[in-house]
């Protein structure tokens, strides 16, 4: 038996080609004290971090893993530090959150990332090029350069706050000028937005806080006034973050008041008009219906008799509930 086989190319379908983005790693050494920052880190940095450092694999295996929580470990000669912060995506219109790993000691810091915040990856680079930079943030110590690298980080969250600020401001404007589909996709979408956001600050309050106690053992003498900073600013994330909560539910809910009227109004107008057509549907029924007897059946004067029978009950049930209600005949949108 012979099996022939023929070559086939779908010049069409090709496979996609992705490709992986590399790995960076920035040195930065003053006066003793060394930033690594590693962007994208993989196996290979892992084990140079346990190697050099001699960090718990525990540790190592935190760093690897995806979606941890923010938290805060200390040891007896270094901190492990994770944080999330959130991120927005514009491809879907959603804020996720993205981690940002740090080991401090007294000497050195660690921060390992996936490049998502570019003030940060701008702050290592900068640093590495420029040597006044690096003597501003790296001569009092690692405890400030870390003070440095979170206060870009909280930084960075404010102008997608204010986005959401902006939409939720505008949400508030319109909610009682329309009441259309997008109106309320927009009030969904902007709600989930704050959840989202809401839900990688609350756990990094506490981070802060046990941190601002932590970082002592590593600052200078008289320092500890900076991270009061850092506080200060991640309770004012959250406070920005519970007004527009309140805002955005305020809204959603008269969204929701004014749309239930609108449609009330609608159901009163259509009982109105079944009450209305009673007449007709019942004497029509009546009439129309095909069995012997039916009176008037060779009158000259049946259909106007018939026609009467419908037509002034139907005009007296409208003036007795004009006059009830006038306003039952009118709809405000």
């Amino acid at each position: 038996m012979f099996m022939l086989t023929l070559p086939f190319q779908n010049a069409k379908k090709q496979q996609p080609v992705i490709k992986a983005l590399p790995t960076e790693v920035k040195l930065i050494e003053h006066e003793g004290i060394k930033w690594v920052d590693i962007i994208r880190p993989t196996n290979k940095e892992f084990e140079m971090l346990k190697d050099v450092y001699g960090f718990h694999e525990l540790l190592i295996e935190d760093c690897m893993t995806e979606h941890q929580r923010s938290k805060i470990d200390s040891y007896e000669d270094y901190s492990f530090i994770v944080l999330h912060l959130p991120k927005y995506r514009k491809d879907c219109d959603r804020i996720d959150s993205v981690e940002v790993d740090i080991f401090i000691s007294h000497d050195y810091v660690v921060t390992l990332h996936e490049g998502e915040f570019k003030p940060l990856v701008d702050l290592a680079q900068n640093c590495q090029l420029n040597e006044a930079l690096r003597k501003e943030y790296m001569e009092k110590g690692s405890a400030l350069l870390l003070y440095e690298i979170i206060k870009i980080l909280f930084d960075y969250c404010f102008p997608l706050l204010d986005k959401i600020g902006a939409k939720v401001s505008e949400i508030n404007k319109q909610v009682f000028l329309t009441r259309s589909k997008e109106m309320l996709e927009n009030i969904s979408k902007t709600k989930m937005q704050i959840i989202n956001y809401r839900s990688v600050i609350k756990p990094l309050r506490s981070v802060v806080i046990t941190l601002e106690k932590d970082i002592v053992k590593y600052l200078p003498k008289d320092m500890d006034i900076y991270f009061d900073d850092i506080t200060d600013k991640i309770e004012k994330i959250w406070d920005m973050l519970e007004n527009y909560k309140e805002v955005i539910e305020s809204a959603d809910s008269t969204f929701a008041s004014l749309t239930n009227h609108t449609m009330n109004g609608l159901m009163r107008i259509f009982t109105i008009v079944q009450v209305a057509i009673l007449p007709m549907t019942l004497v029509s029924g009546l009439f129309s219906m095909n069995v012997q007897g039916i009176p008037m059946h060779n009158y000259v004067m049946a259909f106007w008799v018939v026609f009467g029978m419908i037509f002034i009950p139907t005009i007296c049930i409208a003036v007795v509930l004009l006059i009830n209600n006038p306003t039952l005949f009118i709809i405000s949108f």
